[in-house]
């Protein structure tokens, strides 16, 4: 494989992992931020196919990079549930308090 394209693949590796450490610690518009740089390193370096001798090298990187991008979403999903309920119980305190005070008038 030639020396750019690993670069930009092992590039792509190392923001990926970054990604899925800051989704760890919630920080999720540093994530965005990331992920628009290495979409921009993804195209450049799938812009030509792989050639043959390189496709299995190529395809332990991508698999990695897709097991990444799971983990990531996976808590990004469980920080949307866990937002989702508590926005419920919130509105929940608010209506309850506003009964309550709707009724000691």
């Amino acid at each position: 494989m030639d020396s750019a394209r690993r670069e930009q693949l092992d590039e792509i590796v190392r923001l990926s992992r970054e990604m899925l450490e800051l989704a760890e610690e919630l920080e999720w518009e540093k994530i965005a931020v990331l992920e628009v740089q290495r979409k921009q390193i993804v195209l450049e370096c799938f812009q030509k196919p792989a050639k043959q001798q390189d496709a299995a090298e190529v395809a332990v990187v991508i698999r990695e990079i897709l097991s990444l991008n799971q983990q990531v979403t996976t808590l990004g999903k469980q920080c949307q549930t866990q937002l989702g309920t508590e926005i419920h119980s919130h509105n929940r305190g608010r209506a309850a308090t506003s009964a309550y005070l709707s009724h000691t008038r």
